[in-house]
């Protein structure tokens, strides 16, 4: 089947009846609290859901719709999860030097990335079988192989207002959520939030090359026709990653955030003042004039004193704070060297809105905040980033270990990838070890 082929009538119907209040209600009764145990013993769907579907002739009977139902509610956090590993692999293969590596992991982690949000709102993607949880049942939306079946369902629900909403909740630039912005500018938030989804990539051509890019990758030889990143290019690729991963609390991504709604704004702002010549054609260019007086128009109260706002409308354009993430407005074509930075990107914003996704769900499902604490702690540990039983507390405080291997990867020397890796030592494991975010979004 080919991925760039969208959903039918049919298909999209069925997509668009998924109830993802069944996942907030799934995810109450999971098993989670206090072990490092989602599912329960006697759930059929643990072992393997594609086996027990297949046993169960592609469908669900009325019996195990709750098990079904919890069975997607954890994947959801779980593919999160195994999307930050991913993506920390691929840092580690970036500061190698592996670009062909790199490309790879990273896919796999945009895929990861599509199955958790997939997941989240109560829609199944498996091999050759998708499904929608329903308020009455099961509704069947493609047999598709897993990979072309997550861009398809992605694709469509990026357009639908579901994601508008969701988006519009959990990216929270500045204290205020996304909507709050969005609703003052011209058009509302279902226009800001519907360019949003296109501007970072997050459409079915986008994750189309990138899933041909890592067939090219994972399996022709690498090195036929060598096309190496200098490392410093690696270093900055991620460095940029980590800048934007900063949090403030657990869940959070103010960086991140901060940069998606600069983004939003300026193009939002130049939509609406662009320069004509005198034959009434758009010039290109944009009349910055207004821009002070039109941005405080659409802030939330509690934003007009913050800092990162007040130099946002005294810089309206070429304001190099927002270089860690320009990447992801653009579609390079090419060598790797020349789309690596946007698809590593692509992959880290699309995680962050997966993970939020997932923080969403736990705040709506009435857990307690440790409510994961146990799995996630089995987690770190699994991982490498605590001892058995000794945790750091607040998990927050994890980024500080980032941080400081990101300071140390930018005063590294560069001559080579040989000295990066020479100088970096003990750093270096932590740069690829993303899946921290996981622990410190997931737990307290």
């Amino acid at each position: 089947m080919n991925a760039r082929t969208p959903l039918d009538a049919t298909a999209t119907s069925a997509l668009e009846s998924a109830d993802r209040a069944r996942v907030v209600s799934a995810l109450g009764r999971l098993p989670i609290s206090g072990t490092e145990r989602w599912l329960h013993p006697t759930n059929v769907y643990a072992p393997s859901a594609s086996e027990q579907l297949a046993l169960d002739h592609k469908s669900v009977p009325a019996t195990q719709e709750e098990a079904f139902a919890e069975y997607i509610a954890a994947a959801a956090f779980i593919h999160a999860a195994d999307s930050w590993a991913y993506l920390g692999r691929a840092l580690s293969a970036v500061l190698s030097g592996d670009v062909h590596g790199a490309v790879h992991l990273c896919y796999y982690a945009e895929l990861r990335a599509a199955l958790s949000l997939m997941s989240a709102e109560g829609i199944y993607v498996g091999n050759g079988l998708t499904l929608a949880l329903t308020s009455s049942g099961t509704a069947r939306i493609s047999t598709d192989g897993t990979h072309v079946a997550a861009w398809k369902c992605l694709d469509r629900w990026g357009s639908s207002s579901r994601a508008r909403e969701l988006f519009g909740a959990i990216i929270r630039p500045i204290g205020s959520p996304l909507h709050e912005w969005a609703n003052a500018v011209p058009g509302g938030i279902q226009h800001v939030i519907a360019d949003l989804v296109g501007d970072i990539a997050f459409d079915l051509s986008s994750f189309a090359d990138d899933r041909e890019r890592r067939n090219h990758v994972s399996y022709q030889p690498s090195r036929v026709q060598p096309d190496d990143l200098l490392a410093t290019e690696a270093s900055s690729v991620v460095d940029d990653v980590w800048t934007v991963l900063e949090p403030e609390s657990r869940g959070t991504f103010p960086v991140l955030d901060r940069l998606l709604l600069s983004h939003i704004l300026r193009k939002s702002y130049a939509a609406s003042h662009a320069i004509l010549d005198d034959d009434g054609n758009d010039t290109g260019n944009t009349d910055w004039s207004d821009w002070t007086g039109w941005t405080a128009a659409i802030a939330p109260a509690g934003a007009i004193s913050d800092p990162y706002f007040v130099d946002l409308q005294a810089t309206p354009v070429n304001d190099m704070r927002d270089a860690p993430l320009k990447g992801v407005f653009t579609r390079s074509s090419g060598p790797i060297s020349a789309f690596l930075r946007e698809m590593t990107l692509r992959t880290t914003v699309l995680t962050r809105l997966a993970t939020g996704a997932c923080v969403e769900l736990l705040s709506e499902s009435g857990l307690a905040d440790d409510s994961v604490a146990k799995w996630v702690d089995g987690l770190g540990y699994a991982r490498a980033l605590w001892e058995k039983d000794d945790a750091p507390s607040p998990l927050i405080d994890l980024w500080a270990d980032a941080l400081a291997a990101k300071e140390e990867l930018e005063h590294a020397p560069k001559e080579s990838y040989n000295t990066i890796v020479r100088s970096m030592k003990e750093y270096l494991a932590v740069l690829g070890q993303a899946e921290r975010v996981a622990v410190w979004s997931f737990a307290s």
